[in-house]
């Protein structure tokens, strides 16, 4: 597969997509290892992101750390919601987006991540009650990212939208 990879995508599109795909900052030998493409290239094309604003650099004990800039991800984030929804799509999202969050505090009684997070330790759980706890965290923190997304979509949906017409 990742020779099919690496034939039909760019170095600079192999170094993008994995960038983008971090949790933590990596180095760009780390990166140029996953895309497949020298360090020096690999930092070259990441020094470009970096200077778009795609990518955050951060300094690591290993040099410079690179990961997808927060702003960039959400602003993709809302561009792919308005493209792909209406405005009814958005707000029924945002109602089930409500709905699940509302169920993690009355299936955990917490109000919160946190809260959550906090009751694996405290709590006298079997491991995978803890596991399942440490899960719905992640999931928890996931929804409530999505339901700010969705709200900024829905606020701003006639500024960003392509489908409002053009100013005269």
């Amino acid at each position: 597969m990742s020779e099919t990879w690496i034939e039909q995508t760019s170095a600079f599109d192999r170094v993008k997509s994995v960038s983008l795909t971090l949790s933590t900052p990596r180095t760009a030998a780390w990166i140029a290892e996953e895309a497949h493409v020298s360090e020096n290239t690999a930092r070259s094309h990441l020094s470009r992101l970096a200077e778009l604003g795609v990518l955050a650099t951060t300094t690591t004990d290993h040099g410079t750390g690179y990961s997808p800039d927060a702003i960039y991800t959400r602003s993709q984030d809302i561009r792919e919601l308005i493209q792909a929804n209406t405005e009814d799509q958005l707000a029924t999202q945002a109602v089930e987006l409500q709905e699940e969050l509302a169920s993690y505090s009355t299936t955990y009684d917490v109000e919160s991540p946190a809260a959550l997070r906090t009751s694996i330790a405290t709590a006298s759980l079997s491991p995978e009650e803890a596991r399942d706890r440490l899960e719905a965290v992640s999931d928890w923190e996931y929804a409530q990212y999505r339901l700010s997304v969705v709200r900024d979509a829905l606020e701003h949906y006639d500024t960003y939208s392509s489908s409002r017409p053009a100013s005269a």
